[in-house]
């Protein structure tokens, strides 16, 4: 079968606004850019999509036998992409405004954008550290039997939403290529394996967000290991930061440069299975007090392939969607049903700052159908959930169980 590839993509850098925040690390103090990344999300719909992403992803995050990662923002993606294209998807079940395009338009401007800082080193030199954010969405057809209306393409590509069309054996190929060498995403798309025509949207999140000079090295024990962490305050210098104590859990933030991680800490005896990270994540946000802490969060880097995302999305349909009928060249009868809904996610927090890729996959194919004055120790000295926020919002959820992930 001679294959027909056509690109269709437009990326949106959304420059950092006028004002400044004040980040403080040891031995460091910088000014950066102020901008509120999610402003073209109302409040309410930010919150929606939070608590119904993270209340889909709890049961997979859950069922990791050890640590892994999944990220919200990246399924986000991928259904708001499916319901941009699509007629009769139940939107309002996840956490979809009445215009799913826009709301995909808002998320893909509040996740992307590039800021570079630059600062001089001891010797006059010049360095350079930068924070970055990418998202798209991938819509790539298989075989000819749904053929994309090139005019309806164009009208996507201010959605920023790229379109492909590939051979059955080619399909993953394709889609390698071009998130790899096309856009430079290092992870690899996840396969569901079809083995007839179809089409497949991909959902794909990209972090950066460094810290010039670095946020310091510190060795603590962790399980018995001696690894590096992060430390913050000291018990004659303690720092100010948000926390919240839940019923069996402790939750703190601490700040990255852009982003922020929200560290939901087991009380000592209880397992990181009975902690509800995504009713942490709201009553953090809801309850959060300043108050005056030390202690450390370890380093760690986990990478989950092939994560089954589907139950959760397949839950959320009614069963009456048209899928794709906004892309294809003439109205269909449907028969393209649910296949798989994949997610493979790569996320990193090290001395330097945090980094993060995620690329969810839906499939369809034929087929039938305290006290001020208190200073509280806070040492992650054992199994843990990091989230990554930016603005509030959930990119990546982490449970660390060891380590050696």
């Amino acid at each position: 079968m001679k294959k027909n590839v056509a690109f269709l993509f437009s990326l949106l850098l959304v420059s950092c606004q006028s004002g400044s925040v004040v980040f403080q690390a040891p031995n460091l103090v910088y000014q950066l850019p102020f901008s509120d990344e999610v402003k073209s999300l109302n409040p309410s719909l930010a919150s929606s999509l939070s608590k119904k992403a993270l209340g889909d992803l709890s049961d997979s995050v859950h069922e990791f036998p050890g640590s892994g990662v999944v990220s919200p923002a990246s399924y986000l993606l991928a259904v708001a992409g499916l319901s941009s294209v699509s007629v009769g998807m139940d939107n309002a079940s996840f956490g979809l405004g009445k215009d799913a395009a826009k709301d995909l338009s808002s998320l893909l401007e509040a996740w992307n954008f590039e800021y570079q800082y630059k600062e001089e080193t001891d010797h006059g030199e010049a360095g350079e550290e930068y924070c970055r954010f990418d998202s798209v969405i991938l819509h790539q057809q298989v075989g000819p039997t749904y053929r994309f209306d090139k005019r309806k393409q164009e009208a996507l590509k201010s959605n920023y939403i790229a379109t492909m069309q590939s051979s059955l054996s080619d399909y993953h190929q394709d889609a390698v290529k071009f998130f790899n060498e096309g856009l430079g995403y290092q992870i690899t798309p996840p396969d569901p394996g079809l083995n007839r025509d179809g089409v497949i949207t991909y959902g794909a999140f990209r972090m950066k967000d460094y810290v010039p000079g670095g946020m310091g090295v510190w060795q603590k024990l962790y399980q018995g290991k001696e690894t590096d962490a992060y430390s913050f305050g000291s018990i004659y210098y303690p720092e100010s930061l948000p926390y919240f104590k839940g019923e069996n859990y402790a939750a703190f933030q601490i700040g990255v440069c852009f982003s922020d991680l929200l560290i939901v800490l087991p009380d000592v005896g209880a397992s990181i299975d009975d902690v509800d990270f995504a009713s942490a994540y709201e009553d953090f946000l809801s309850q959060k007090q300043n108050v005056l802490a030390m202690g450390y969060v370890p380093y760690f880097h986990l990478n989950s392939k092939d994560v089954d995302l589907t139950d959760a999305v397949a839950e959320k349909l009614t069963g009456k969607e048209t899928f794709f009928d906004r892309l294809l060249e003439k109205e269909v009868e449907n028969d393209l049903d649910l296949q798989s809904v994949l997610q493979a996610s790569d996320f990193e927090f090290n001395q330097y700052g945090v980094s993060g890729e995620s690329i969810t996959e839906i499939a369809m194919c034929g087929s039938a159908t305290p006290e001020e004055h208190e200073v509280i120790r806070l040492e992650v000295n054992r199994p843990f959930y990091a989230i990554s926020l930016k603005d509030n919002f959930p990119l990546f959820v982490n449970k660390v169980v060891s380590l050696s992930n």
